[in-house]
Order: structure tokens, then C-alpha cells, then sequence
């Protein structure tokens, strides 16, 4: 009876998600009643804040906190609470910013990568230290040919034996890294990284893949 109140309720039974919804309900919480433990995530530890991170963040900065009173919630600098505010609002805000790339190590995100086709533009925003597991290792603003030799990064080589043969399994007519990508999520056998696209369409609305 209880799993099936917790379905009926929650929309799942799985304890981990159960755990993430409490957690994600306690902030809320706290929020509402404004009631925001200094330095909760311990100063001077390693930036990692989960998308339920960032929506509180941007919780609080709709509701006019101080960005000073956010970095002390998070335990962090007043730069990094602008830079996940502002990657996030570029995204949402920028009409001409029409996909999102989440470069992830397993179930980590490395780096977040919002393009702009139209003007051959990306805007990039790393959520690691690692450099190695970057997409653009120490680069922090990369140029459109970096962005491309990145993505022909994550795909099997050009001069592969039987490229045809492959990109006929796949589906996709021609060379095109990004077609690719979608149907690879940009794995490689080499390491466990690999790529998490979304779209946004003419409406502002979101879809992945």
C-alpha cells in the first residue's frame, strides 16, 4: 500500500528519487521561510551544483536575494552563482541559442555548451575543475572551428574503412558530426564521456532526444 501511495503521489516508488525529492522539497522549504544556512555546502569546496541546485538558485535570485546571500548558501564565489545564472538565462532567454550540449563523464556534467547557429557562437560553461574531462580542456571561450573540431572529436574518423557501411547503419546520409552525435550520444571506447543534447524550438520549448 505504501509504494503504491508513493507512486500515486510522488509518480515513483525508487528511494533515490524519493531521497532527491525530499532534499529538493527541504531547500524549498528553507527558501520560502527564507531560512538559509551560511556556507551549507562548506567553503572552498570543489564547484558541483546539480540542475536542483541551479533551480534554486534561480529561485532565489526571481525572489531578490542578494547574489552575496546565494554564494554563501551554495558555499561558493559570487562569480560562479553569475555564471550558472547567466549560462542558464542564455539558454532561456537568447532566441537565437537553439541547442544545448551537456558534455558528461558517466553521470556527471562537465561542461554545459549552448549554441548559436545562426551567428556561429558558443557559450560555454564548465561545472569541473578536471580539466582533462572538459570539453575544451583550459579553453574557456572557444572559437566556432574549436566547437566543430570538437564534435569531429566525438565521432568515429572520416577516413574510417566502410564510412558508408556505417553511416548507413545509423541512418544519416552524409558525414555530419552532429547527426552523428545524436545517434552515438558522442561515445567513444577510448572513455565514459559522452554527449546529452537538447533542442529548443521557435516557441522557446524544450525537447532532447
Amino acid at each position: 500500500m505504501s509504494r503504491q501511495l508513493c507512486r500515486e503521489i510522488f509518480g515513483t516508488d525508487n528511494e533515490a528519487d524519493l531521497r532527491a525529492i525530499a532534499d529538493k522539497a527541504r531547500k524549498y522549504d528553507m527558501l520560502y521561510r527564507k531560512e538559509y544556512p551560511m556556507n551549507i555546502r562548506q567553503a572552498g569546496r570543489k564547484a558541483k551544483f546539480s540542475e536542483q541546485d541551479v533551480e534554486i538558485m534561480l529561485e532565489m535570485h526571481e525572489k531578490k536575494e542578494s547574489v552575496g546571500r546565494i554564494a554563501a548558501y551554495f558555499g561558493t564565489s559570487r562569480q560562479t552563482i553569475y555564471k550558472y545564472i547567466q549560462n542558464r538565462r542564455q539558454f532561456e532567454t537568447n532566441p537565437d541559442v537553439v541547442m544545448r550540449m551537456k558534455y558528461m563523464h558517466e553521470d556527471e556534467i562537465c561542461t554545459v555548451i549552448d549554441v548559436d547557429f545562426l551567428h556561429e557562437k558558443v557559450y560555454v560553461f564548465n561545472t569541473t575543475k578536471d580539466v582533462l574531462h572538459r570539453a575544451f580542456g583550459v579553453v574557456e571561450e572557444p572559437t566556432w572551428e574549436q566547437f566543430e573540431e570538437f564534435l569531429e572529436s566525438r565521432c568515429f574518423p572520416r577516413s574510417r574503412a566502410h564510412l558508408k557501411l556505417i553511416l548507413q547503419d545509423l541512418e544519416v546520409e552524409s558525414y555530419e558530426p552532429i547527426e552523428i552525435i545524436e545517434k552515438t550520444k558522442g561515445r567513444m571506447a577510448e572513455d565514459h564521456q559522452w554527449i546529452d543534447i537538447i533542442y529548443k524550438d521557435r516557441e522557446g520549448c524544450f525537447f532532447g532526444e
